[in-house]
């Protein structure tokens, strides 16, 4: 088993670690919009993700199962979305090995050629830096504004803002 440093991680290993980072907060962008919710779950393996205010909490991979009950896939097998993270702010507190980001997210969906924003808020992330590398230990989903989302939602549940 490989042991975790835990001393202070130099400059190098801050670019590794934002570089590491952002492929968590834009691989969970990109496994959504391709409709692959099992590597959805996998990214929260060692976490949690929690929506509603705080009113659900999904441990583990169940975020990935959850996704499957509510999230419509159309004939390609996505949801025919696009989740965009604009001016994400990562901070890493290097003795700590761990790290939260605000990460702003937009959502959209197209539909027979309409393509509008469904979606638009922020998730609260939390990190955690481990021998096998960074992973997720929590992302909260904030709503500030809410569309049409009949077409993603297979259900009348919709995000509480």
């Amino acid at each position: 088993m490989t042991e975790l440093n835990t001393s202070q991680i130099d400059d190098a290993g801050l670019f590794t670690a934002h570089q590491a980072i952002f492929g968590l907060i834009f691989g969970y962008s990109a496994a959504v919009d391709r409709g692959d919710f099992t590597a959805v779950g996998e990214l929260f393996r060692h976490g949690e993700y929690i929506v509603n205010n705080g009113a659900v909490s999904l441990p583990g991979t169940a975020i990935g199962q959850r996704f499957e009950q509510v999230l419509r896939r159309y004939e390609d097998g996505t949801p025919q979305t696009m989740h965009v993270n604009p001016n994400v702010v990562v901070k890493i507190d290097p003795g700590a090995n761990t790290a939260t980001a605000r990460t702003p997210v937009q959502v959209f969906q197209e539909i027979d050629g309409d393509i509008r924003c469904i979606y638009a808020g922020h998730y609260d992330d939390s990190f955690e830096r481990r021998a096998d590398g960074w992973v997720f230990r929590s992302r909260s989903a904030i709503a500030s504004l809410l569309g049409d989302m009949s077409h993603h939602l297979l259900n009348d549940e919709r995000p509480v803002r």
